[in-house]
């Protein structure tokens, strides 16, 4: 198995990724470290970042070095992102740090940091036009996508770290002033960022959503805005207690509610769709996937190297030749797929597994609905049509449901038998 490493040394955290590299060069999370270093706490442009907080970098990138030698990891990717920027002393603490880890520090500008994100959204969602934006510790950026095409990028230092301090109206004015000459732009918001996805998670447990997912989730404006209006007005312990929340993320999950929303309106946005992926994933990435449909097949291959078995995606094309629908024809291969693992139950196995885990190209909707049709081709029950009957109605589900009973009963691991 080939392995990626990729360090992201964040303005407020410092993550580690290990990735399994499959063939077709999709991939997955095996492991993943993080510490709250907080490296750009106090920095402002053309200041120094703080001893402390250099301090608290080697102490966590030591342990990162541990762990990378333990596993037999001889190369990672370091990304150094807005801290290092804006410090005056930014290049030499980057090399300082750069000898703990023993491997170089690359610097990203703000445009960089902005187009690897925005990759990573792209060839992870199936989105056509729009804005993608990542909201970290130090920097905003944003990027404007058309045809599936990152175009132009933009940075903003107006991270939830960075303006945690502030109250809500001075958040308010910056974000309002610094995104004032911004272009509008057709197509969907989509947003990556630890706080982001912290709100998403909060959001799915306080609306009673049963899918285990924020990737390709939804979040509407109105709930924004009302999460921008409460969460300022909370203690730090009272925010710790919400749902996917944790003490540290509560330190700057209430002024990175109003920059999104913030945000949100200036573009006039009625919903924003989280994305799982963000820098570290577009770093492992050379270029947008070209459409949507190449999109769907690379991560349906992809998947199946998750599973350990080797991909059986002509069929899956085969399928949507003939059904033309991506949900049907997504649903059957899954189930060859949990048929092809052993399972003893493929129908449930399906509907279990896909709920739990991280299906990058399809949206969480999507997701909903693909693995309700492999518990309904079993044998229908209300209780799992409920949990789509907002998307779709009864009797299509039914026949669709019908669709996949029939091409998985047709097909033995991805070949047909008749």
């Amino acid at each position: 198995m080939n392995y990626k490493a990729v360090i992201d040394a964040g303005y407020n955290s410092f993550r580690l990724s290990l990735y399994s590299i499959f063939p077709n060069l999709s991939f997955r999370l095996t492991a993943s470290l993080k510490d709250y270093v907080r490296l750009g706490l106090g920095v402002s442009e053309g200041k120094p970042i703080p001893e402390e907080n250099v301090k608290r970098a080697e102490i966590t990138l030591r342990k990162f070095k541990e762990f990378l030698d333990r596993k037999g990891i001889k190369e990672a990717k370091i990304l150094g992102t807005s801290a290092f920027r804006y410090a005056s002393n930014g290049t030499e603490v980057s090399n300082r740090l750069s000898s703990i880890i023993g491997f170089p520090i690359t610097v990203l500008s703000g445009e960089e940091e902005g187009k690897y994100s925005a990759l990573a959204v792209i060839n992870t969602l199936p989105i056509e036009d729009g804005i993608i934006f990542d909201l970290g510790g130090g920097s905003l950026e944003i990027a404007y996508v058309s045809q599936r095409k990152i175009r132009d990028v933009y940075q903003f230092p107006l991270g939830g770290l960075r303006m945690m301090d502030k109250n809500p109206e001075e958040i308010k004015k910056e974000v309002r002033i610094a995104l004032a000459s911004l272009p509008s732009s057709k197509g969907i918001l989509v947003g990556s960022g630890g706080n982001l996805r912290a709100i998403a998670k909060m959001d799915l447990k306080l609306e009673g959503e049963k899918l285990d997912q924020i990737h390709g989730y939804s979040v509407s404006y109105e709930r924004i805005a009302k999460y921008a209006k409460i969460l300022p007005s909370m203690s730090i312990s009272e925010r710790s207690q919400l749902p996917g929340i944790d003490k540290e993320r509560a330190l700057t999950i209430h002024s990175a509610a109003i920059v999104i929303k913030e945000l949100m309106e200036i573009m006039g946005k009625d919903k924003v769709m989280i994305s799982a992926f963000g820098l570290r994933e577009g770093i492992l990435m050379d270029s947008e996937i070209e459409n949507v449909d190449k999109l769907r097949e690379f991560w349906v291959e992809g998947v199946s190297y998750n599973f350990n078995v080797e991909p059986f995606v002509d069929s899956y094309r085969e399928a949507l030749k003939e059904t033309k629908d991506v949900a049907v024809s997504t649903a059957f291969y899954l189930l060859q797929l949990m048929k092809a693992s052993n399972f003893l139950d493929p129908y449930m196995a399906c509907y279990k597994v896909f709920r739990e885990i991280t299906t990058p190209g399809y949206t969480a909707d999507e997701i909903n609905v693909i693995t309700t049709l492999c518990a309904l081709a079993k044998k229908f029950k209300k209780k799992y049509y409920n949990k789509v009957k907002k998307l779709i109605d009864k009797d299509t589900i039914l026949v669709k449901a019908k669709k996949v009973k029939e091409l998985h009963e047709a097909y033995e691991l991805g070949v047909r038998k008749w």
